[in-house]
């Protein structure tokens, strides 16, 4: 679930406050100021990501990141940090869908665009996402 969230975040970006002034390449940034972060792009740095633009969920096997690392739902630690309260429960949802769409049902995925635009809210493939002939196959937990 963890690369599927780095790679493919719910939204390119999230607001936040500069909690203390820094200077970035030049640029000033005063505590206080209203600013976004690009999600996307934290996740696809290859500074602490290892070929960051190759889909590889065995990347997280043995992983040790930091809470500031992998911040596909805000970062930091849930107490103390901007980090969304409910990410555990995302990802309890995204493993039991996951279960289902693997174990539980066929299905057909026609011929579709699912190239996702990071430049809008939420980022969603471009025909959006269809299955067809859905089948369940065993009773769903």
């Amino acid at each position: 679930m963890q690369e599927v969230r780095r790679y493919y975040p719910f939204f390119p970006f999230a607001g936040a406050k500069v909690k203390e002034s820094f200077e970035w390449h030049g640029y000033h940034f005063p505590s206080g100021r209203k600013v976004l972060l690009d999600l996307y792009g934290t996740n696809h740095d290859p500074r602490p990501w290892d070929q960051p633009e190759s889909f590889r969920p065995s990347r997280f096997r043995e992983w040790d990141g930091n809470p500031f690392t992998l911040i596909p739902q805000g970062g930091g630690d849930h107490y103390q940090n901007h980090r969304c309260p409910g990410e555990w429960i995302a990802i309890e949802q995204m493993k039991a869908a996951t279960d289902v769409l693997v174990n539980g049902c066929s299905y057909e995925i026609p011929e579709q665009d699912l190239q996702i635009a990071m430049d809008r809210l939420p980022a969603i493939p471009a025909d959006h996402f269809a299955m067809t002939n859905i089948q369940l196959l065993s009773e769903v937990r």
